[in-house]
């Protein structure tokens, strides 16, 4: 039984900056003024030209912990994700740690472009009068700023229990920030994250490749260990393979530089179907695998791992979206799967 609707009158607002609303799995959190409020500004400071993936927060979450009796979670679609070609708005939520396939949230506008939008969320509040945490999941592909959230006057809130302990970093290009998934929750990191119990901060920017620079982005960002998986849009772009190298070993040797004993799991590209000839590659796939297999034994760091990216999903067409660079949801769930096993911690 879910608790009846109240009035306005009768309600409260929590703005973003109150201190009984905590934000998690996130690279960089701000406040910034909305006319006469803050509100809460996630993103990711990594550059995506004419696309604005950074804007995009696949996980980051918002919670809290009441009793409240009605709750009214209010959310902006910004403008800031601005890509003409890709573009997935569905979040969802949880209660208590558990969610529903309906507990989602998603725009009116279901096109590629669309305006500013303001979400409401009324969330579904068991009628027991007792206290439960709330996790609203931003989606993988928009963007989207928090106002607030408005609850009943009477209602009461408490510290949400803690994240988990271990914080997990994952980056790379579209397949790490989830395309072509059908919502956050069916995406690689997403789902490994949630086996593994871990916090998850998601780099992923759709269209990434080889960039030496971020090494030092990421050596920023907090984390107990990395999982990269780069080299697939190198290989479509017909980047020359000891340009990758160099890159990659860049990216290791200015992340090792702020990290120095940090963990990190290098995936090699994924399988590929035949089918997908990129009109721009000029070398094999293989190749750049090879040249990741090659930086990682030669580097002779002992906190820096392979994991071969063909073994994560069976060889087969049915597995990936008919961008076949990308996974789909079956794809990904079967990739999540085998990294849990793979993934010692």
């Amino acid at each position: 039984m879910m608790s009846a609707s109240i009035t306005a009158q009768s309600t409260k607002f929590i703005p973003a900056d109150n201190k009984y609303l905590e934000y998690s799995d996130y690279a960089v959190l701000s406040f910034v003024m909305q006319g006469n409020k803050k509100i809460a500004r996630m993103n990711r400071p990594l550059a995506s030209q004419n696309k604005g993936y950074n804007w995009d927060n696949p996980g980051a979450r918002l919670r809290f912990r009441t009793n409240a009796e009605n709750i009214t979670v209010h959310l902006i679609y910004s403008d800031k994700h601005i890509s003409k070609s890709a573009r997935n708005s569905i979040g969802l939520y949880f209660i208590d740690g558990k969610s529903s396939p309906k507990w989602t949230f998603t725009t009116k506008t279901g096109n590629i472009v669309r305006p500013v939008e303001n979400v409401d969320i009324k969330m579904p509040v068991p009628d027991d009068k007792k206290l439960h945490t709330y996790e609203i999941i931003m989606p993988y592909g928009d963007s989207v700023d928090i106002a607030g959230i408005s609850v009943d006057q009477t209602a009461e809130f408490v510290k949400p229990e803690t994240r988990p302990k271990l914080r997990c970093a994952t980056y790379g290009d579209s397949i790490t920030q989830g395309f072509t998934a059908g919502s956050i929750a069916g995406t690689y990191a997403f789902r490994l994250a949630k086996k593994k119990n871990w916090q998850l901060v998601n780099l992923g920017i759709g269209g990434r490749s080889s960039n030496p620079n971020d090494g030092t982005f990421l050596g920023k960002i907090k984390c107990d260990f990395l999982i990269v998986l780069m080299g697939v849009n190198d290989w479509q772009g017909g980047r020359p393979i000891t340009a990758y190298q160099k890159n990659m070993r860049t990216f290791i040797i200015n992340f090792r530089k702020l990290q120095k004993n940090t963990p990190v799991y290098f995936i090699t590209p994924l399988w590929v179907p035949s089918s997908w000839q990129p009109k721009n590659a000029k070398f094999k796939l293989e190749n750049y695998r090879q040249a990741l297999h090659d930086i990682v034994k030669e580097s002779n760091d002992v906190n820096l791992k392979l994991i071969e990216g063909p073994e994560l999903i069976d060889h087969d067409k049915k597995y990936f979206d008919c961008v076949a660079v990308h996974p789909n949801d079956a794809g990904f769930k079967m990739m999540a799967e085998r990294l849990t096993y793979k993934l010692k911690r």
